[in-house]
């Protein structure tokens, strides 16, 4: 039982590991994909005021992508110890465009993952993050 035991053990404390470290991985890239909608949102609720008030049309605010951007370094902060670069870097390197009543967020987050360790995958896992909004 105990020869068993000792063969096995490594083997299912490897696989405990991996889980762990997939599980974690997968939580971290949903989040930073809701920091990104929850931009989306914000900024695309950033109307005109004055456009509004004017013609009754939405209009997205001049500085629609700048606040897309706040919002999503602002909504990665608490995700930010599980990143591999700081929260305002990845905000900064997004793809971020407001058109036609539109707000896009494209980034690639780099998230941690040292538990699955360099044999088996890289320390830093690249997420493909995107969302989008419009206003109706």
């Amino acid at each position: 039982m105990s020869l068993t035991l000792a063969l096995f053990l490594p083997a299912l404390v490897m696989s405990l590991a991996g889980v762990i470290g997939i599980g974690t991985l997968r939580a971290t890239a949903e989040r930073a994909r809701a920091a990104a909608d929850l931009a989306v949102l914000v900024a695309v609720n950033d109307q005109d005021d004055a456009e509004l008030a004017r013609t009754g049309t939405l209009v997205l605010a001049r500085d629609a992508t700048t606040v897309a951007r706040v919002m999503f370094a602002a909504n990665l902060a608490p995700i930010a110890a599980f990143l591999a670069s700081d929260p305002g870097s990845i905000a900064a390197g997004a793809d971020v465009t407001a058109a036609g009543g539109t707000v896009s967020i494209a980034a690639r987050v780099p998230v941690r993952a040292p538990l699955l360790g360099a044999p088996i995958a890289p320390a830093t896992v690249p997420v493909a993050v995107r969302a989008s909004a419009s206003a109706r």
